[in-house]
């Protein structure tokens, strides 16, 4: 067994990184970029080149647990000493989350800036500005019954509408629990949803929102929206009064995003990544940020989770009040069919 008592460490690397990242251990490529919650091995010695002059099998990486201060790359504008946290692409970002990492010692001005960061590993129980003390998961793991059976002992509500048919919201056959969301081929207005009645999560207190689900189908003419809103509606998810949340249309395979404080409105954009039918993925809404809310997709495709829209400012400060997750699909008319399962749905947030 080698020990490696060294600050630095090699490992194999097969892809191109730029220096100063953070990285993880990948099955494929040996390293790659770590994610905005991920545990890095460390930082990126060097720019990591695997052909041509300078090319290398192995990469130098400055280990976490190293002693004194590391380079690190920025994601966005970090003042001098504010305390940061990981951030998309194995950078840092100055946005709380459940990652926090050390102490800014100098500043960066734009995305790409390298930062000198002092490492506090005891900051995750320590740091005052990290998100938690509520922390609402649920696996779906128990007995969500056929369409018109209400749910009892259970913090949501669902609602099942239609007139000759009844869509439904129940356990699925599936391992690890799923919940189902289905719609009849009636040619009938109808909807299926999923939400919690009593709204608990408080949208000062730094909400982050993550889901796991796949589309088998959506066709033409139901509407399927998936994030955090302040009530629901029964026809028409567009209606409520506040909601972040992703959209996709039936028919399309487009993951889109959209917003509505009460003041500002963000039409549903194409967020420029597509679903692959009944592939299961993940969707992430940060609200750490009110006035601009960051949105995360993780296809499960070794990428991890990737920013979408960054250039597109989700501004829900207008709003101070508390919010429902939210799984709502909807029809207005047409014989349309739709199956959306959701395999979990996770809200941290601090205590009001």
């Amino acid at each position: 067994m080698q020990i490696v008592a060294d600050a630095v460490d090699s490992f194999a690397c097969s892809v191109a990184l730029a220096p100063f990242l953070r990285v993880v251990r990948d099955a494929t490529n040996g390293l790659a970029a770590a994610g905005p919650e991920d545990q890095e091995l460390g930082t990126l010695r060097n720019r990591h080149i695997v052909s041509g002059l300078g090319a290398s099998a192995r990469a130098a990486v400055v280990l976490a647990n190293a002693q004194g201060t590391v380079k690190m790359v920025a994601a966005a504008a970090i003042a001098q000493w504010a305390v940061v946290y990981g951030a998309e692409g194995g950078k840092i970002d100055d946005v709380p989350n459940t990652n926090p990492i050390g102490i800014a010692k100098t500043a960066a001005t734009a995305d790409g800036d390298t930062v000198e960061v002092l490492r506090l590993p005891n900051m995750s129980v320590t740091s005052g500005d990290e998100v938690g003390g509520l922390d609402f998961f649920d696996d779906f793991l128990g007995d969500y019954p056929v369409a018109g059976t209400a749910l009892t002992e259970s913090p949501w509500t669902k609602v099942e509408t239609g007139t000759a048919g009844t869509p439904s919201v129940s356990s699925s056959d599936e391992a690890n629990g799923v919940l189902r969301f289905a719609f009849t081929a009636h040619a009938e207005a109808q909807a299926a949803v999923l939400y919690m009645q009593n709204a608990p999560f408080d949208i000062d207190q730094n909400p982050i929102f993550e889901v796991r689900v796949s589309i088998a189908r959506a066709d033409v003419g139901v509407d399927i929206n998936i994030g955090l809103a302040s009530d629901t509606h029964a026809t028409d998810f567009d209606a409520i009064a506040q909601y972040i949340a992703f959209h996709i249309d039936g028919g399309s395979t487009r993951i889109r995003a959209q917003s509505e404080d009460g003041a500002t409105t963000i039409a549903a954009i194409y967020t420029a990544f597509d679903h692959n039918g009944s592939d299961i993925f993940k969707l992430k809404i940060d609200l750490t940020d009110t006035s601009d809310a960051k949105l995360y997709i993780d296809l499960e495709d070794g990428d991890g989770w990737q920013r979408v829209l960054s250039g597109t400012t989700f501004d829900m400060s207008n709003y101070s009040g508390t919010l429902t997750p939210i799984v709502h699909a909807e029809k207005a008319s047409g014989t349309g069919l739709a199956n959306i399962d959701v395999d979990w749905i996770r809200v941290r947030s601090e205590r009001a």
